[in-house]
Formats: C-alpha cells, structure tokens, sequence
C-alpha cells in the first residue's frame, strides 16, 4: 500500500462486513426442517460460548453478533454501494423497461399498457382526474386487449384489507347537568388495517424481506489511532435495546413444542393529525408504522412503510366545558389503539406469530413495540397533563427543579423518580370511579387532589393496559422529539437581520430547515451586536448550541461523540443560566408586535363569546397595543428535555431512526391521495387508493427484477463509485490567445499561461504516460489551442456515517467554496491553519495536451482555478470559536492557482463575519474574474453547516473519514499543499492513471478501446478551424511560448 492511499485515495463507503458465505451454508442446512427440533436448544447454549465476528473491513468496522454461529439470513450481503449513497439518481421506475412482449402477469390489468397507464396515474402526478384515466384506459387500452373479467374481485373488494369499525365513548356528564352519568357517543369512523395482516405481507414480500434484520448484532469499531474498540450506535438493531429483548427471548423457554428460531419483530409508531388542504378545515389523524428491523434510511421511502389512516370528529355540545373536551379527546385516542390492538395482535405479541419466509424456514416472530413518536404526546399518548406540575413524561420532578439540567441532582432524579404504571393505575381508577360512577366533574377538586400532584389525567392508556402485562413500559418508549422539543421550540427567536429574510423575528412561513438555517449561522449574525462582556456570552451560547444540535443529529454516533455529548448538555445548561443571569437582566424585552396585536385579537374574541364588557389593558401592557414585558423562562418540558438525548442514543440509537420528521414528511403521500377523491367520502377511498398503490408498486418490482436496467453514460453524474464529475462537453471554450488578451488588465491572470504549463507538467510526473510521449516543457501544446470552460463540478465523497454523498460546486454562485485535506510539512507548523485548507473556485476548466512530435494522442487535464483563503483564527472547540479565514492579497503571487480535483474533499460554506466590515470599495472591483466587488475583510468558516462537516472537525472521530484515521505524514515532493508554498504548481496528488487519447487516420475504430473515465473528443483534423479559433492566433501563440524551437505549423 502507497504511503499516500489513504489521504489521497478516495475510499468508497462499504457496509458492515457480511458473514462468510460457507459460514451462513453451514448455518442455513442447521436451520433445516429436519433439524428444527435442536435449532432452539442450540441457539441457546450458544450463547455461553465465544460469539461470532466478522472480520475487520477497511473503515475498521466490526460486527459481533450473540450467537456462536453466523445468522443464514444477511441483508448485508445484498447491500450495494447504490444502496448507501445518497447521490440523486434515476428512479429505477424511470428507466425503460422493454417493449417487446413478455409473459408477465400484470393482473388485474389486462395488458402492459394498460398497467403502465395505471401505475402512471395512482403513482405519478396528483393533477388528474378519474374520467381523464377512464378515457385513456378505453382509447389506449382497447386495440389487441385482451381483457379477462373473471378473478377480478379481489382488485374491485371495496374493503381491500382496510377495516371500518365505529368508534364509541362514554361522555360523562356531572351532577349539575340536568342529565347526569356517562353517556355513549359514536365519536369517529376508524378506517384500519389488521397490525397482523400487515406484518404478514411484510416477510412475504421478498424485496422486503432480503433487508429484514432477523438477529441483531453488536458494531464496534477499531482504528490505527483509537486505543481500544468502539461501540458504534446507528441503526435500531444494532441498539442495546433490540439487543437486549433479543438476548431475553433467545433465554426464554420458548412455546411448548415449538423449535422455530424465535425473531423480534420492532414495531414504531408515529401518529399525528394534519390538513388535506392549504385552505379549509379537513383534518386527518394519521397513525404510521415502521418496522426497526430495517435500515433506517429506507424507511424514509414510500415503498417500505404502511399507514393507518383514520378520522376523529367532535361535538360541540352544550354543557361540556374546556375540560371535558380534552377528556373526550384522550378517550377518543385511546379508544382506537384499543380497537388496534385486537386479541390476535395480542396473541402474537405473548406467543408469537409463524410464517414461512422467504428462504423457506418457518420462524416464530415476536412483537414488541419499541417506541412512539407523536407531536406534543403528553396529553393523547402518555395520558399526562399538558403543562402539568411534572410535564415530563418520564420522570416526576416538578416544574420548580426544570432548570438544574446537567447538574449531578438533576441526573440522580431523572434515574430515581421515573414515571411507572405501578403509581398510576391505581390513582387513575379511583378517579375513574369518581367521574363515572359518582359523577363528579372531571376538574372536580376529588379528581384533581388525586391526579394532578404527578399530572395524570383520568383516561385509560391502552398501550399500559393491553401491553403493560408483557413488561411493556410506555414512558420508556416515548422517546424525545427533537423536531418539535428543539428545532421547533422556543431555543431560536432572536434573529431579524443580515443576509435573512426581512423580518426574520417573525419567524413566519418557515419550515424546519429554516430554523435548522438560522442556528448553524447565526454566530456570524449576531457577533458584534452586543456590548464585549455580553457578545462573549452570546457567542458561546450560540456556539454551544449548534454543536449540541449537530451532535444530537449525527447519524452515527460512537461511545467518544456521546461522551461529548453528554458534556455539552452539561455546558449549555451552564451557559443558559450565565445568559440569563447577566444578559437577559441587562434589557428589557418585551412582545414583537405581531405577537401583541394577536393578543389583543384572542382577548376581543373571549368577551364577545362570553358576553362580557372589554376590561381595561393589564399591568404590563398599553391601550396602544405595545406587547407586554416577556423574560427568557428556561421552566419547561423542552428545556429538561435536552438531558435525555444522551441515555435515547445509547438505548435506541441515533434519532434519526424515531425522529417525528419521517412522520411528518409521509402526510405529503395522504395530502396527494386526498387530490385523487371526490374530497366527499374521502377516507375510504383513499383507503383503496393504498391498496392500488401497494399492488402496482409489487408488480412493477417484478417487472423490474426480470430486466434489471442498465446505467448509461449520461448517468455519470450520479455515478458514486466516481471521486468528481466534470461535464464532458466542449461547446464552450475559449481560443488562449483571445482568453488571455481579453483578461489581461486581471490581476488573477498575470502568469496564467506559465503556471499552467507547471501544474500540467507536475501532473505528468505523476502520470502513467504514452512511452512516445516525452514531457519536455517547450514540446507539449494545447489541442485547438483552447481552454473549455465549465459551469458544475460534482464532488464524491465518503461521509463520516460510511455514506456517499455529493456536493456540486457552482463558480457563478455562493456554492463556489472547497475544502481541502492540508499535508504537514517538515516543520509541521500548523498550529493556525489545522487540518484543512480553503479556496474559491473562479473558474473550472479542462485542456488537452498535444505532444508536437506526435499530433496523434491527446490528454485531458482538467483543473479547477482558484483563490486562496488564508487562516487567521483556528477552529477551536474548547475556546468555542470559529475558524477564520481572509482571501489572500491580489498582489500575493500564490493567492491564485490551480488545483487538482481529484484532491478535494468537498464543498465547504464560509459565511463573511459581518462585525468586521466590508473592503474599501476603493480596492475592489480589480479582478473580475475573482469576483471581489462584494468581498468582506474576514470570512468565518461553519463548521456545522452540516453533520459531515461537524465531524471532519472532530478530526478523527469520522468512521468514514479514513485520511484521519492515521498519523499525519510529510508532504510529496511534488506537493504542494500550503497556498503559501513557493511552489506555484498548486495542489497535486495521485490521480487515477489515465491513458493517452489516439486519433488514428486509418483506422478510428480502434479508439473505443482506448476511452476510460475522461472521454475526450477526437477530431480528424488537429488544427482544424473552429468557430471562435483561428490558425493565425494559434500560430502567434505558439511561436511566443516556444521562441527557441523552429517549426513549420503550416504543415
């Protein structure tokens, strides 16, 4: 191995190492029929000896699973690198797939056409209508259709697996009605599908089922650079928490009789209520189930989850106060997760299920839920009081004691006074008792001296009544939010200028990412605006804050990035209390307008509804309107919160696997199925609307497994196996000659074409050239003597979650930044610059190279034309500081150059610290091409632009980030990584070998052989005129480059 291969080399993403092919053979003829009785016996004395582990792969990846022997079912194995790339490419269902007849079922569509017309219309654009397809079906689908009406029932069932059961409540009314007790109400239609049924058609499918996890396992990671192993925490079933009800079952005594291998099966949850419509009132609960067992980011896919969808409907009727309502509301929720949970759900989830798999072995699969990701849950879901006295949901420490988050108390409380069923099944049918019985109010003082001390609510919780008894705990299972507890809360409301929308304070109009938006940059915003002694406060805060944020985000996360974690929970607890103390006792701060003006609105509105005079305007407000004195108020739910993001992740893993945000993102499939109804009867049509979907989206994967598509050369953009992307076109290039004197008054061009040839020439150093080539510096010339330009530049890269992703770099827009990889030189002096070294990118281009003595082979080079940033504050993360960075004087004859793509490792974001002032106008505008018109004195460098990003700074904690998995070396030779070398040749390093291009007069075909990854156009004739070249200018140029050669160029 190269010394330089893993700095230089870019490695692509694998996913964890599979198990030996004869290891599962051997372990699958176990698994037999024939030996089905012994299989449960020794999976469980397996689990005393030495478990299995695969071998080590090249990111230092390890799994360990509990078993002696290897699982037979692998979906590592069938893992692709497409499949861990997150490159945009051409959805499979848009390739073409052949024309020529095939014996295909495409039931219940008589033909081809006519399924392709369908799976067109249910799965493609929503602005249709049902006569349109009906007309198309006839005119399309009537010549040589052979249409079969028998065994269509199936397809025309109107129930088609969905389920309409009424959903019925008791409404207690008080003795002061004049019509006391608990009275029945059909409340709601509920519109569902069999939990079992689902999970059947599940392990039946056979696409489905190649990635189902049967058996968890342990991923640990070792590196040259980390003293001992890793655990790894990412997907939900390589948590503890699916490791531990594994290890539990597998140390069962299992069904009498039964020697199936016994599966777990994690259920998770995500139920919230949105609009069908950007204007009306028609509302949707929806309950989503998602299947642990998966890969995580296949979830997010329309092709792998279900939904359940279902509507609640209110009366408004005379006598029931606030409070009754929100009781009927919580009963209403609770009284169809009883109808979900029927008795055969039950019976699995303490017996099990058997189904045949896909490999034909029976299992035994058993249910558990894992977790239960809703928006605002307290009330609905965890049947606690909003806002309640202990508004956490799960521990009891009191509104009071919110605000000693980190603090060791704080952790011994949340570990010790946990929420339990045990304390309030009893307190919650006493009070039940109360109401139905007795009939007290619900706010009765009764009812309320036994609940509200721990704020529970007098409903029933069915997931702790029907899965209680199997060790279910619900409070453990509603895990945190961080869509709505954070990026959505109360933590951003502090920004209204620079380089933001026009009133930014109002925070109108805004989606998550906004806010995501406005925290990573919101240090530059703010830095300045405060006096010294409180801008260092808030530039800690703001620091602390984003590096939480993009910490509780990671994808991946290791036993050290948790540790630091749980360190900056503990820091920004303390910096909150310094913000409030010293900062926020400094000004007066009170409602924005808008916030005042709606105030007003709701306060107008409560007199006219109950029918009493306008009072006059409280303490703390004005007649004119004026907002009234608001203080920051760190006494909340949201804010406790954010210490048990540390404990989630190490019990469930990352939470991007129970995030609300693959919740909310699905209601945009029910709002373009909503389209498709007459918006009338909608709820059971778009249950069938589901189940259309479902099926053709089963028969276009069959389709497409028997003619798997094949990428095409115009898929190179997207191709993740390739480093970066430059177009191949040469429609727009530039004669030298022309290019030169057109920008000759730029100081970006002075030496253009002499630091050109040096970077060329040190490539060919580099290069496994033509052995008639001979990289004399007065013999090569460029091929039409031109310069193509380029308008994108796509760079590959492995991300620190062993992920592919892609940056596109744009010279004429903002996205024109790089980062590359900074090598240490002898001296080593990189206390300032760090890891990483930055530049502008003005300019992307390729030439091809011409020997004189042989006109016949080309080379393509392509080089990206820069400006160089220069550190002047190093990113620090104990300082809680930003790198700094300024562009180098235009005077600097090293502050432009070229640069090899091949060694940058992606686009990076550099936001101008506005505190520092903009430049002199007067020493702008010099280089256009440079673009200076608008340039800032200093430019901060965000480091939490984005996760990968966060984690290239936390240089090597990256498990994909192998160039730091090893100790820095010294520099090439022919390297010249530091701007501020002498050597004016620009960045280099080993490329991939690329072979010479030959234009053969006698025989052209014998090219194809030659083309690789850089295709460069032929031409027949070298000197041939172009459409802005001319012979001449290639002439005068040639002779002022090669002044001491004689050569006749007519000829």
């Amino acid at each position: 191995m190269l010394l330089h291969y893993r700095q230089y080399d870019d490695v692509l993403p694998q996913p964890p190492p599979s198990v030996p092919s004869g290891s599962a053979a051997q372990q699958q003829e176990l698994n037999a029929p024939g030996n089905s009785t012994d299989t449960s016996t020794t999976a469980r004395t397996s689990l005393r000896v030495p478990p299995f582990h695969t071998a080590r792969n090249v990111f230092g990846l390890v799994r360990q699973f509990f078993s002696s022997t290897p699982p037979s079912h692998d979906p590592e194995d069938v893992v692709t690198l497409r499949d861990i790339s997150s490159i945009p490419t051409v959805a499979a269902a848009e390739l073409d797939i052949p024309t020529e007849p095939q014996d295909f079922s495409f039931y219940p569509y008589p033909n081809q056409s006519s399924f392709e017309l369908g799976h067109w219309y249910w799965n493609g654009s929503v602005q249709k209508s049902h006569q349109s397809f009906k007309q198309l079906i006839d005119i399309v689908g009537r010549p040589g259709a052979s249409v079969h009406d028998k065994e269509r029932d199936e397809w025309e069932d109107e129930n088609a697996g969905w389920q309409r059961m009424q959903v019925t409540i008791n409404v207690p009314f008080s003795w002061t009605t004049t019509q006391p007790g608990a009275w029945p109400y059909i409340a709601a239609d509920l519109y569902h599908q069999s939990l079992i049924s689902v999970i059947r058609e599940k392990l039946s499918n056979a696409q489905d089922n190649e990635h189902f996890h049967y058996e968890p396992y342990q991923l640990q990671w070792s590196a040259p650079h980390l003293q001992h192993e890793v655990n790894i925490q990412g997907e939900l079933y390589t948590s503890p928490a699916f490791m531990d009800v594994h290890h539990q079952l597998q140390e069962s005594p299992g069904e009498p009789g039964c020697g199936l291998p016994c599966v777990v099966v994690v259920l998770m949850f995500w139920s919230d209520a949105t609009h069908l419509t950007a204007f009306g009132n028609m509302k949707l609960w929806l309950v989503y189930m998602y299947f642990g067992n998966e890969l995580k980011y296949r979830q997010c896919k329309p092709s792998c989850h279900l939904a359940y969808d279902f509507t609640c409907s209110y009366t408004q009727g005379k006598g029931i106060g606030p409070k009754c309502t929100t009781h009927r509301h919580c009963e209403l929720f609770q009284a169809q997760w009883r109808i979900l949970f029927d008795p055969e759900f039950l019976e699995a989830y303490e017996h099990g299920i058997v189904i045949l798999c896909c490999d034909g072995i029976k299992c035994r699969f058993y249910l558990r839920v894992f977790t239960d990701s809703a928006d605002y849950p307290e009330n609905l879901v965890a049947t606690i009081r909003q806002l309640g006295g202990c508004p956490c949901l799960r521990c009891l420490i009191p509104m009071g004691r919110l605000q000693s988050l980190g603090m060791i108390c704080d952790r011994q409380q949340c570990a010790t006074v946990v929420r339990s069923d045990a304390s309030r099944s009893q307190l919650v049918v006493t009070a039940r008792d109360i109401i139905y019985k007795k009939n007290y109010g619900v706010n009765s003082v009764a009812v309320e001296s036994l609940l509200k001390p721990h704020s529970w609510v007098p409903s029933s919780n069915m997931f702790l009544d029907c899965l209680g008894p199997f060790g279910f705990n619900m409070f453990v299972a509603l895990i945190v939010n961080l869509l709505h507890e954070f990026e959505l809360g109360d933590s951003i409301h502090e920004l209204d200028r620079r380089r933001f929308s026009a009133n930014t304070s109002e925070l109108s109009n805004m989606a998550v990412r906004n806010f995501e938006d406005i925290l990573q940059c919101s240090i530059p915003v703010f830095d300045g605006l405060l006096p010294d002694n409180h801008n260092k406060i808030i530039m800690d805060l703001l620091f602390i804050m984003a590096h939480w944020h993009r910490l509780a985000k990671l994808c991946m996360h290791s036993d050290l990035t948790q540790d630091i974690l749980d360190q900056q929970m503990t820091d920004l607890s303390e910096q909150f209390h310094q913000f409030k103390a010293k900062v926020c006792s400094a000004y007066h701060t009170q409602e924005l307008e808008h916030e005042a003006a709606e105030a007003t609105r709701w306060a107008e509105k409560d007199t006219v509804v109950q029918g009493t005079v306008a009072q006059k305007p409280m303490a703390g407000t004005s007649a004119k309107g004026k907002g009234k004195e608001k203080s920051f108020n760190f006494h909340t739910y949201k804010f406790h919160a954010l210490g048990d993001y540390v404990n989630t992740i190490r019990c469930f893993g990352t939470t991007d696997s129970y995030s609300t945000e693959p919740g909310e993102l699905e209601h945009r499939t029910s709002k373009g199925r909503y389209h498709c109804t007459d918006q009338w009867a909608f709820i059971f049509q778009l249950t069938q609307i589901e189940r259309q979907q479902t099926q053709l989206r089963c028969i276009k994967q069959w389709q497409q497994q028997q003619h798997a598509p094949h990428a095409d050369l115009d898929e190179r953009a997207s191709d993740p196996q390739l480093h970066h992307y430059i177009g191949q076109s040469e429609k727009n290039y530039d004669d030298f000659g022309h290019y030169l004197r057109s920008h000759a008054t730029d100081p970006a061009m002075k030496d253009f074409l002499p630091r050109l040839k040096d970077y060329i020439l040190d490539c060919l150093k580099l290069e496994e050239i033509s052995p008639h080539f001979k990289p004399e510096h007065d013999l090569i010339f460029f091929k039409h003597n031109q310069i193509y330009h380029h308008n994108l530049a796509r760079f590959n890269y492995t991300t620190y979650d062993v992920r592919r992703d892609q940056d596109v770099i744009s010279p004429r827009t903002p996205h024109c930044n790089i980062m590359l990889l900074k090598v240490c030189d002898d001296h080593g002096d990189d206390d300032l610059e760090g890891n990483y070294c930055y530049a502008k990118v003005i300019g992307i281009h390729h030439v091809n190279i011409v020997h004189v003595g042989n006109v016949y082979e080309s080379l393509q080079i392509e080089f990206l034309f820069v400006r160089w940033y220069e550190h002047v504050q190093k990113h620090a993360w104990e300082t809680h500081t930003l790198g700094r960075v300024h562009f180098m004087p235009l005077a600097n004859p090293n502050a432009f150059s070229f640069v090899d793509p091949a060694v940058v490792l992606r686009a990076c974001h550099i936001i101008p610290a506005f505190a520092r002032g903009q430049c002199n106008p007067s020493k702008c505008r010099l280089s256009p091409l440079a673009g200076d018109k608008h340039n800032w004195h200093e430019y901060y460098v965000n480091s939490f632009v984005d996760r990968d990003t966060l984690m290239r700074f936390h240089y090597g904690l990256g498990v994909g980030h192998v160039y730091a998995h090893e100790p820095r070396i010294v520099a090439h030779p022919y390297l010249s990584i530091c701007p501020a070398d002498n050597n004016t040749g620009g960045q280099r390093a080993f490329r991939k070998k690329r072979k010479w291009e030959t234009t053969d007069l006698q025989d052209p075909a014998s090219d194809e052989d030659e083309m690789d990854d850089y295709m460069g156009i032929e031409e027949m004739n070298i000197f041939g005129q172009e459409q802005n070249g001319s012979t001449d200018s290639l002439i005068e140029a040639l002779e002022e480059m090669y002044s001491d050669h004689v050569v006749n160029y007519e000829n």
